[in-house]
């Protein structure tokens, strides 16, 4: 079965655009006239501007991602229309590996101060017990 077009937007946005953002930290910039260009050399069919646009600016694609349009939402749809995003830290992604699927790193906020105080009180601990073997 082939990829749906839409979904093709999605994935070659992905990898083109919004993971070497990432990698940076810096803000995704999409400029669909080029990702029109580079998917039609891929045969992705000529004049659909519309497709792309309302791929990338879908609940779908932003939520999968943990992105927050930054550009208008329903801009004209042209070879011209750039669009922006940002990560959004507080949207729980669905990637795989991304740390809302990992419930460890969902107690991250909340364990901030916990492995300092831990190590405290081990150490606290093994003080005790060397000062209660010495004192026998």
């Amino acid at each position: 079965m082939s990829i749906r077009w839409s979904e093709q937007v999605r994935q070659f946005a992905t990898q083109e655009y919004v993971e070497p953002a990432r990698r940076k930290g810096v803000s995704v910039v999409i400029p669909v006239g080029e990702i029109n260009q580079k998917l039609r050399s891929k045969g992705f069919p000529a004049g659909h501007i519309r497709q792309i646009c309302t791929s990338l600016e879908s609940k779908l694609f932003r939520e999968r991602l943990g992105l927050k349009l930054e550009s208008p939402a329903g801009q004209p749809e042209r070879v011209t229309t750039v669009l922006r995003f940002r990560f959004d830290d507080k949207v729980a992604t669905g990637r795989k590996g991304s740390p809302a699927e990992d419930p460890l790193m969902e107690l991250v906020g909340s364990l901030r101060g916990a492995i300092p105080e831990g190590a405290k009180a081990f150490l606290d601990e093994m003080r005790k017990d060397r000062e209660f073997g010495q004192s026998r």
